[in-house]
């Protein structure tokens, strides 16, 4: 009982940070994961004497969630769990996904959100939101531009993570955080 017990609390709680993930960019956030790349051209010429101004650029990459708990692969899911016998979509939050799956004894759950609009500001809301209430963040390096594992009282809770393209990856489970981090590196190569 315990078990799900915690796994309600990280629910809410990632629904929440996915929500605010994309509220506190609109609350007046001043910063910005852009950087500018307006230079002079006063000497910098492209090839055959035109000017840098005028060379085409690349749009920028624009990373999409998937639309549905039925867009993420259970095949991903399912080694981590010993197979998935539901999938269940805890709601939508606002521009991604959060998805629960469970396998056929409901012994094992791991909860998946996906969402876009993640800023460095945001992300930081996040941690301080995910280390409330007894539960432990720290640092997880070479994953994502920013990422962080949650436990309490040394029970693993999850990996949440911010890409560079503003996606926001967050699996909620009682796995192992290594495996939580293989989870989230192999929905990453997706989306």
């Amino acid at each position: 009982m315990a078990f799900s017990s915690r796994v309600r609390r990280r629910r809410a709680i990632v629904a929440s940070s996915i929500a605010c993930l994309v509220l506190v960019p609109a609350c007046g956030s001043s910063s910005t994961s852009a950087t500018s790349n307006s230079s002079t051209a006063s000497s910098n010429t492209g090839a055959a004497g035109t000017p840098a101004s005028s060379a085409k650029t690349s749009p920028p990459i624009v990373a999409e969630p998937p639309k549905s708990c039925s867009a993420i692969p259970v095949s991903l899911i399912g080694p981590y769990i010993g197979g998935v016998a539901t999938t269940k979509s805890l709601g939508p939050p606002p521009n991604g996904v959060s998805c629960e799956f469970a396998n056929s004894s409901a012994s094992s759950i791991v909860v998946v959100n996906i969402g876009q609009g993640g800023t460095t500001s945001s992300f930081a809301a996040l941690r301080a939101v995910s280390g409330q209430g007894g539960r432990t963040v720290a640092p997880i390096s070479g994953l994502g531009s920013s990422a962080f594992s949650i436990s309490q009282n040394g029970v693993p809770g999850g990996v949440d993570v911010l890409t560079a393209q503003g996606l926001v990856f967050s699996v909620a489970a009682n796995l192992p955080l290594a495996q939580d981090e293989a989870l989230i590196k192999q929905l990453m190569r997706l989306y």
